[in-house]
């Protein structure tokens, strides 16, 4: 009987940068997920600018890139698609290496190659560590799923506007405008 080798988030650290792929670490597991397809890539550089600017206008923290792995656990990295820290936070989670945490906010894009299963799992996984606020972001239906460490749950369609009141005060986006070309 084979066994399989679990890594750390240190073992993950210290392999060779491959910009081919990007690798995750799920409880010990490593996770490689190809590229981002197009639509992916694009609400995700929405999604993260408008965070991004309006987080700076506001002096509320930071905003990260699909590429930032965050140390949930000692076992466990994931990179959300954009990621928002809290501004008395950043230096708590600030790291050489991996940040040292989960983000206040993780945004997820979902694409069709993406398992519902496994999506669902790094979720449970950000808010076992401590992550406020997940958005799911639909691409296909123009749907953003909000998802709150309370248990709140909120399907917001384009006659909606996507908020998070705790941790952006004032940020307020319509799912329309989101999804417009």
């Amino acid at each position: 009987m084979s066994t399989k080798t679990l890594l750390t988030a240190a073992d993950l650290e210290r392999m060779p940068d491959d910009d081919s792929v990007q690798t995750e670490l799920d409880e010990g597991e490593l996770i490689t997920m190809p590229p981002a397809g197009e639509d992916h890539g694009y609400y995700g550089v929405e999604i993260a600018a408008l965070l991004r600017n309006y987080v700076k206008q506001h002096k509320l923290g930071r905003v990260y890139a699909a590429d930032t792995g965050f140390r949930l656990r000692s076992d466990t990295v994931r990179a959300p698609d954009v990621a928002f820290v809290r501004r008395e936070r950043v230096e708590s989670i600030r790291s050489k290496g991996f940040a040292k945490g989960v983000p206040d906010l993780a945004v997820e894009i979902f694409s069709p190659s993406d398992n519902v299963r496994q999506l669902m799992r790094k979720v449970k996984q950000y808010f076992a560590a401590g992550c406020q606020t997940v958005w799911i972001v639909y691409p296909e239906r123009r749907e953003v799923n909000v998802l709150e460490a309370s248990g709140a749950d909120q399907l917001l369609t384009v006659s909606d506007a996507l908020e998070a009141p705790d941790l952006l005060p004032g940020f307020s986006l319509s799912v329309a405008a989101l999804f417009e070309e």
